[in-house]
């Protein structure tokens, strides 16, 4: 609450519009991961619910911002073509929430945006558990989860009432139903949803925690949604720089027959990446990589570590204007520029 109020009063005092100003020829790197259409919202960064995605959109619409492509802000950064204020909308992984929600407020309000999708979940089409479940235990009512581990027979057991438990049990579980597969993964599932007071068939079927199928990838594509690269099995192991090119080849690969766009940047899963990296990125037809870290991009900066801006579902308005007009920004440089004093 402080922090909004200190926020409120800066951006009234006008400075909100000099760090604007200030950081006027600086690109906005927007990202977003999914929405959470179903009851009870779940996550900050990882899903947004449609309304306040929407209201988001409106807002950016009608904003002092530029909303431009990626392509045309890499190409345009330190130039005069360069609009002032850009910002460029940045989606991860391809969750069918995109499909169903964001590409339509796209096209409502006028928005161009880039898609980094995730293909091996694409082809799957099985839910990422290391989601589902920790999700469904925070939504869950009941009051504890007891188990018995499908191949050592062991009991798995926690309370659903302290959150550190509940964190610690949902790391095991995704743990043992990870290591499963096919119809055993099922039962394991369907029992836990069971034991939580959900349906594991019917959270399925809702596609809550499902990807965009290949044919929804193309429509998006014809309907103007930059599809590009964000490997095929969301892991990179920073210790092994070449392991990137791979990726980046299967993930090129499988997108390649569906889409039209140039398929020419690149968003490290979960943040994950080494200075090694960007030779091997290079090499393979590479021109930008996005990462998680919070800030502003000006012309010179490493194009294989571009900051973003996370925009989430308890992130207040005046906290994101905070983040979009530089004010943030210029705080994280002054801080920066003391401690090197």
């Amino acid at each position: 609450m402080k922090k909004k109020l200190a926020l409120t009063a800066a951006k009234y005092l006008g400075l909100f519009a000099l760090s604007r100003w200030l950081t006027r020829r600086r690109i906005r790197i927007l990202a977003y991961h999914g929405i959470w259409f179903s009851p009870r919202h779940f996550g900050n960064h990882l899903f947004m619910n449609p309304d306040k995605f929407d209201s988001r959109m409106a807002w950016l619409a009608d904003s002092p911002y530029s909303v431009i492509s990626l392509e045309q802000a890499l190409a345009a950064i330190g130039s005069s073509r360069m609009p002032r204020n850009a910002v460029v909308i940045t989606i991860d992984d391809g969750w069918y929430g995109t499909f169903r929600y964001m590409l339509p407020a796209f096209e409502k309000h006028g928005l161009p945006a880039t898609l980094y999708v995730y293909t091996g979940k694409v082809e799957s089409q099985q839910p990422l558990l290391n989601i589902l479940i920790p999700a469904l235990l925070n939504l869950s009512d009941a009051d504890a989860v007891r188990m018995t581990h499908p191949v050592t027979g062991s009991e798995i057991a926690g309370t659903l009432s302290d959150p550190d438990a509940v964190d610690r049990l949902g790391d095991e579980l995704v743990a043992v139903a990870e290591a499963l597969t096919g119809d055993a993964q099922h039962a394991f599932c369907s029992t836990l949803c069971a034991q939580l007071g959900f349906d594991y068939d019917e959270v399925l079927a809702s596609r809550q925690f499902g990807f965009m199928r290949y044919d929804e990838i193309e429509d998006a594509d014809r309907r103007g949604l930059d599809v590009q690269l964000h490997t095929h099995s969301h892991y990179l192991d920073p210790d092994q720089p070449g392991h990137v090119g791979d990726e980046i080849r299967v993930n090129r690969e499988k997108l390649r027959p569906h889409v039209r766009s140039s398929l020419r940047h690149f968003c490290y899963p979960s943040g994950v990446y080494s200075e090694a990296m960007f030779a091997e990125l290079a090499q393979n037809g590479v021109d930008s990589a996005t990462l998680v870290d919070t800030g502003l991009v000006r012309a010179g900066d490493q194009p294989f570590a571009l900051k973003r801006i996370l925009d989430g579902q308890r992130v207040d308005l005046v906290e994101f204007e905070a983040e979009l007009s530089g004010f943030m920004q210029l705080a994280r440089d002054l801080r920066q520029a003391i401690g090197r004093s």
